[in-house]
C-alpha cells in the first residue's frame, strides 16, 4: 500500500463511509464515525484524512491530530 494517501470519511446511508478521492465505492462502511476514522488513518498511512461532520462540513485531520 502506498504511503501518504488522501482519504475521506463521509456520511453514508448505513453509517460512515471511508473512501479515497474519486472512488466509485467506499473502502468500508462503519456504524460509528470513530470506527471510520480509525480505518481511514490506517489506509492514509500518514496522509491527510478529511472528516465530514454530521452537518456536512469537512475538516482535515493531519497525522499530528492523533
Amino acid at each position: 500500500m502506498a504511503k501518504n494517501q488522501e482519504v475521506f470519511v463521509k456520511k453514508h446511508d448505513r453509517g460512515w463511509a471511508v473512501a479515497k478521492p474519486n472512488a466509485e465505492r467506499a473502502s468500508g462502511v462503519f456504524d460509528t464515525q470513530a470506527e471510520a476514522i480509525k480505518r481511514a488513518r490506517q489506509i492514509a498511512d500518514g496522509g491527510p484524512v478529511h472528516i465530514q461532520g454530521r452537518q456536512g462540513k469537512f475538516r482535515q485531520e493531519t497525522p499530528f491530530d492523533e
